[in-house]
């Protein structure tokens, strides 16, 4: 390939070349919207593009769709026909689309970015080996609808407006209604899953207030056998008022009947869930707490450590607990931390991810950030033995990022992208690669310069290595690809050059 847009510095990390996507090449129509798709251990296994090809009416565009695979070659494309709101006040900027992928087919969500907000969610399945797109569907009012009112009036967005619908690892389509039933207070919430032609096979109500309490539940893991649910208790028929109390719940996946419901120990911390693992006859839920808090979120300020907790698949019962109080690592060489998860000179931990390893172990993620104004900087990655001890902590220095006039909680931060914690890679074998953004995002251009840092874990041993991109004709992106590769992102100055796509391996 012509050698065209940039040139690679390298600093202990290595690349190898890889396959190239003009994104101007892959459709006739205008690029605007895409997704990354992913599988239940967060590989990416490929990308979908949307393109606008035609306006054929007021509010009405053709758009063709595109799938690539892990290695940018193109699986399939099609045509549908979709609106997009627009008024003399508000006009949707795009459609966004979002996927998750089940086996061989691709749950795809449509909606109308307006000002940022999503309206008119409505969905479609794609049958990726016979490129077979289903008819749009949504789940409104506690019913799954076949090709809704096909139109934008502002009176129509509550008829047709989608509550969440997503694929549960192993499960399949699920709806999950979170509509709220005004009449005396009451609820009327509830899980469902259909089958691939989309009728009902089961329905899981939680709609009843018990003892002046409110169930809501949040998805943290499923298989075939059982699906695993958070449940953080509201005060009364309120949607905004929680409580300190929290517990997982446990569904039986092939009939949606309760297996139980376990509550988090009342004591005096407040629980945050990061991830849930099953593994054999096994579940794991790891997270860090904080002090008690009145409403049930981890306080910044005042964390107390890590905990995992594990229960019996089949029962839903508790077999163990384990905890990693900040106050046992005082002496710690690796890390200067106070009994409240504060790092000299660092501010407080946040914990991106929790991996449990095949060998039992765990490894968590960390990064170190203040509040006002917004301040990221360095992260650590923890090695915790089964006993919860810390065997190992790999700190990871990086420029300090700081968004002046700001002021924001962790899960702020978190939700508007400003840590710089990117993505992980899950290799198998107990294999990992981390990605985080390295480079100063308050910084002019830095000449064209984007630095990236990637760690790897193998063998139980953590390494570090920076990737520099530098170029003087584009700007380049980097993220998270296929197992063991980075994608490229380019985008050129000279405006008629179409943005490419690249993989390139990492060699460790």
């Amino acid at each position: 390939m012509k050698y065209r847009f940039l040139l690679i510095l390298f600093f202990v990390l290595s690349l190898t070349y890889g396959q190239v996507a003009d994104l101007g090449k892959l459709s006739r129509g205008k690029f605007y919207s895409s997704a990354e798709i992913k599988d239940k251990h967060n590989n990416t296994r490929g990308y979908f593009l949307l393109y606008e090809t035609d306006k054929v009416a007021k509010e009405t565009y053709q758009l063709e769709y595109v799938l690539l695979d892990e290695n940018l070659t193109k699986v399939t494309n099609g045509f549908i026909t979709e609106m997009k709101y627009e008024s003399w006040f508000f006009t949707a900027k795009k459609i966004n689309v979002e996927v998750v992928l089940e086996g061989r087919k691709l749950l795809i969500g449509f909606a109308d970015d307006i000002a940022g907000e999503e309206y008119f969610k409505r969905y479609r399945i794609l049958d990726i080996a016979s490129n077979e797109l289903s008819d749009p569907f949504i789940y409104n009012k506690n019913t799954l609808v076949k090709n809704p009112e096909f139109d934008r009036k502002h009176s129509n967005v509550a008829s047709n407006q989608s509550e969440e619908i997503t694929f549960y690892n192993g499960v399949g389509l699920m709806a999950h209604s979170k509509t709220m039933n005004k009449k005396q207070g009451v609820t009327d919430r509830r899980l469902v899953r259909y089958d691939d032609d989309l009728n009902e096979l089961w329905t899981f109500k939680y709609d009843q207030i018990k003892a002046k309490k409110l169930t809501t539940l949040s998805y943290l893991n499923s298989d075939n056998e059982v699906i695993v649910m958070l449940n953080h208790y509201l005060k009364n028929s309120s949607v905004t008022k929680y409580l300190n109390e929290l517990s997982v719940t446990f569904i039986n996946s092939e009939n949606g009947n309760l297996i139980k419901e376990v509550p988090f120990p009342k004591d005096d911390y407040t629980y945050r869930i990061v991830d849930c693992a099953i593994k054999d006859d096994r579940i794991y839920v790891m997270g860090n707490m904080s002090e008690k808090t009145k409403e049930g979120f981890v306080h910044d300020s005042k964390g107390k450590g890590l905990y995992k907790f594990v229960f019996d698949k089949e029962t839903g019962e508790l077999l163990d607990k384990k905890y990693l109080l900040w106050e046992n690592l005082l002496n710690n060489k690796s890390i200067t931390i106070n009994k409240n998860g504060v790092v000299k000179k660092e501010g407080k931990m946040y914990i991106h991810n929790m991996l449990m390893l095949d060998n039992g172990k765990v490894i968590a993620v960390g990064e170190t950030f203040l509040n006002k104004p917004i301040i990221t900087n360095n992260m650590y990655l923890f090695e915790l033995a089964e006993d919860f001890s810390v065997s190992q902590c790999f700190e990871i220095e990086k420029f300090r990022n700081k968004f002046s006039n700001t002021n924001a909680y962790s899960s702020t931060i978190k939700r508007y992208g400003l840590f710089d914690f990117m993505d992980y890679q899950d290799l198998g074998d107990d294999e990992y690669l981390f990605f985080l953004n390295d480079n100063e995002k308050n910084s002019k251009n830095r000449k064209k310069t984007t630095l990236y840092g990637i760690i790897s874990y193998s063998d139980g041993e953590f390494k570090r290595q920076t990737l520099n991109l530098k170029t003087e004709t584009s700007t380049i992106f980097a993220t998270s690809a296929k197992k063991g590769y980075m994608l490229l992102v380019e985008n050129f100055d000279d405006e008629t050059k179409a943005t490419e796509l690249r993989l390139e391996k990492v060699n460790f």
